[in-house]
């Protein structure tokens, strides 16, 4: 089933910070370690299906939830698409799963946010990403 895709405002596209996280764990339970952690609650979204030009698509797994007006969303960067496995953000292939949120979502410091999922043993590594350098960043627009 193809999905409609929507594209957030340009004006919101640089409101937003992204962690990398390296763990060979499931989504599901990268979810539970970052709701437990940062105490949100992410839910899971119907995957988006994107029909490339050369007739394959690929399929973007992701958890949301949303406060106010700040949202915090777990992305799989590990896709599965036609021709086997990929990376979503190639540019980020290092890393398993991005968490993207809103600038303004989070009461405490930033740096918070990395010792809190860093005291997991599920995640190997958790670090910003400059989202400014990403060439694929328009699919981190698509929700």
């Amino acid at each position: 089933m193809l999905k409609n895709l929507s594209l957030r405002n340009n004006n919101e596209n640089n409101d937003y910070q992204l962690i990398g996280i390296v763990s060979s764990s499931k989504e599901f339970k990268i979810a539970w370690i970052i709701n437990n952690s940062l105490e949100v609650s992410l839910s899971k979204i119907d995957n988006e299906i994107i029909k490339l030009s050369n007739g394959s698509s690929l399929s973007i797994s992701h958890l949301l939830y949303k406060r106010n007006k700040g949202y915090i969303r777990l992305i799989n960067n590990k896709i599965i698409h036609n021709k086997g496995k990929s990376s979503l953000i190639s540019s980020l292939s290092n890393f398993d799963y991005i968490i993207q949120f809103s600038s303004n979502f989070f009461e405490f410091e930033s740096f918070n946010i990395i010792n809190k999922l860093k005291s997991n043993n599920d995640i190997q590594f958790a670090n910003f990403v400059d989202h400014k350098s990403i060439k694929e960043k328009y699919l981190l627009s698509i929700w």
